[in-house]
């Protein structure tokens, strides 16, 4: 459960997300049905790298996940913000398109997996320790 869970989370972390921010550019910001704003994409490049790093994290820990509770832990937490963002950013703006709600539904799913990862490794009794 928790390596196809991690793995499941490297592909939404580089694919859905790292790649198209990293290289952000109206064509894609119009693919996705987005507002490209120029002034952002600092913003936007610096999260698509950072998306990347996870991502390749996530992939590494998907090989021997009982060694690395600390990084699937990592995952729930950073899942969970993201529904917290987008959720603050709805509250905040008043409305989100459709786009940003699929990612808070993507965001709900791997909390959901995550917590059966980390209640499934804890049974399972193979967690490293130190």
């Amino acid at each position: 459960m928790a390596r196809f869970t991690l793995l499941l989370a490297a592909v939404v972390e580089v694919v859905f997300r790292g790649i198209p921010a990293l290289f952000g550019s109206p064509r894609i910001a119009h693919f996705f049905g987005v507002e490209y704003l120029p002034g952002f994409i600092p913003y936007v490049h610096a999260f698509g790298a950072v998306m990347i790093c996870l991502g390749v994290l996530f992939y590494f820990a998907s090989k021997e996940p009982e060694k690395h509770m600390l990084i699937v832990n990592i995952a729930l937490m950073r899942f969970a913000l993201g529904i917290a963002a987008q959720l603050g950013s709805y509250f905040q703006l008043g409305s989100l398109d459709v786009f940003w709600w699929v990612h808070v539904a993507i965001d709900v799913v791997l909390v959901a997996l995550f917590i059966l990862a980390r209640s499934s490794l804890k049974k399972s009794g193979k967690l490293a320790i130190g």
